[in-house]
């Protein structure tokens, strides 16, 4: 269901792999060759310049293994989620504030009209003040009695006006709090994620990238996997992901070396709708948008193909292997170096 990645004579699709410099991922680290230059210039220098004693220069640190870098990836994404649960909670607190205050508002809009319709109960009741219809009426104290009511009903209502007003403020006031925290939650959360993506990079680009338990994955797989799950959850409702497998399919590929994955679009094996379509195209994206950071060497979708090495030809067509997943019309696959 892949690509053979080898460039020996039985692969039906040799015409997809021109002859490439050597892989990014074969060799030294990423970093490593994006310093040729300065690392060329600074010993230039140094040869230019006195040599400092022994004691002066700094020991280098030692490089982390893989376990480490993987605790420090689990350590940063509890934090990260951490965080983003808390951010959620402080947006999910201003909103309640938010509506609160607009309910709060249509109740002092109501208690208002009643006043209005209560003044002008008073005032139709004679077509008087109340004060003169003690003159023109034949029962004074009928209106005066009337008055006090409708006096008292309308003082009540202002009251519950101002208490109400206050409630406004108040709810607009938590409401104004919550965000300023959420904006200090979402300024801690880009900073972890940074730190998340710099992990992510070390272990993308650490040497040691063997097959290993519990799911016969490289390092390097392992975390692309689990960062697409992050992203887009279990996929369960299209049939899930696959990756290790002893047998390559169709070509030798990355499969058996524990280093591609399938993530399925359709779990039917047919031809997907155009929302399952787009999730897969949302996925294969992502990989693109991510492959150089993450190691990722080619993507294959809808019987096109991806590769990081050839990126500026975009996607290409393959070639009709003759049904629906392996023209990878109902999944996703993305190999890695």
């Amino acid at each position: 269901m892949d690509v053979a990645d080898d460039r020996t004579g039985g692969d039906p699709y040799a015409d997809f792999w021109a002859p490439d410099p050597p892989c990014p991922r074969e060799g030294a680290p990423r970093a490593g060759r994006r310093r040729g230059l300065g690392a060329v210039l600074a010993a230039a220098l140094l040869a230019a310049s006195p040599i400092a004693p022994a004691s002066a220069v700094p020991a280098p640190r030692p490089a982390e293994s893989l376990d480490e870098l993987q605790e420090r990836a689990d350590r940063l994404s509890d934090d990260y989620n951490g965080e983003l649960r808390d951010m959620e909670a402080v947006f999910e607190d201003a909103e309640k504030a938010q509506e609160r205050a607009d309910t709060t508002r249509e109740e002092v809009e109501d208690a208002r009209d009643q006043v209005r319709q209560l003044a002008i109960a008073g005032y139709t009741s004679s077509g008087l003040e109340p004060s003169l219809t003690v003159f023109v009426e034949e029962d004074p104290q009928r209106l005066i009695d009337q008055a006090q009511i409708i006096g008292h009903l309308s003082g009540n209502h202002q009251a519950r006006i101002d208490d109400l007003e206050k409630a406004i403020e108040r709810d607009e006031k938590a409401s104004d709090n919550a965000r300023e925290k959420a904006e200090k939650v979402e300024e801690d959360l880009e900073e972890l994620e940074e730190r998340r993506e710099e992990v992510q990079g070390l272990i993308a680009d650490h040497p040691e990238q063997e097959m290993g338990p519990p799911d016969n994955l490289t390092p390097r797989t392992r975390q692309m996997r689990d960062l697409v799950r992050e992203k887009f959850g279990d996929n369960k409702e299209h049939g899930g992901y696959g990756c290790y497998r002893p047998d390559g399919g169709y070509v030798v590929g990355e499969h058996p070396k524990g280093r591609a994955c399938d993530f399925m679009v359709d779990k039917n094996g047919q031809m997907p709708s155009q929302d399952q379509i787009d999730h897969g195209w949302d996925i294969a994206h992502w990989a693109q948008d991510n492959a150089e950071r993450l190691g990722i060497m080619y993507v294959i979708y809808r019987q096109q193909i991806w590769d990081v090495r050839r990126d500026s030809e975009g996607w290409r067509d393959m070639a009709d292997r003759g049904s629906i997943t392996e023209n990878h019309f109902d999944h996703v696959h993305i190999s890695m170096f």
